[in-house]
């Protein structure tokens, strides 16, 4: 009998979420490091053009959801303790910055996203080569 569909794919995101992870993680900085420039095209070209630029800025929040549920899956896979901690306290780190930086609540550098991002990433790999 062959496993529903839903289930083949829950088991390629359990053994894969991970990889997945670093790819949005590393998605998500390219973002963070191309978003200033790209504005600052769109603001130079048109304003009918700097006006769409809204679903580029909005990516962050596809980035969150995804990196979410990878954090959630890996932290399901991983045999580590102190894992599941660092990952979510990762996560909810780069949620807090990124929520920060939309609402502006208070100034900080843009390095922060950026090094939320990479830390992010590194535990994703740590988890896959050492915890799984």
């Amino acid at each position: 009998a062959n496993a529903p569909r839903w289930a083949i794919a829950h088991k390629f995101l359990a053994n894969n979420s991970d990889l997945f992870g670093i790819l949005t993680c590393s998605m998500c900085l390219v973002h963070c490091i191309s978003t200033p420039l790209i504005l600052i095209s769109f603001s130079s070209l048109n304003t009918k053009l700097s006006m769409s630029h809204s679903w580029w800025s909005n990516l962050d929040y596809v980035f969150l959801i995804i990196s979410f549920l990878m954090v959630y899956i890996s932290v399901q896979t991983t045999r580590i303790k102190s894992m599941k901690v660092f990952l979510w306290l990762s996560w909810f780190s780069l949620f807090l910055v990124i929520i920060n930086e939309k609402t502006e609540l208070y100034e900080f550098s843009e390095y922060l996203t950026y090094l939320n991002a990479t830390g992010l990433s590194l535990l994703h790999l740590i988890n896959l080569k050492y915890c799984k």
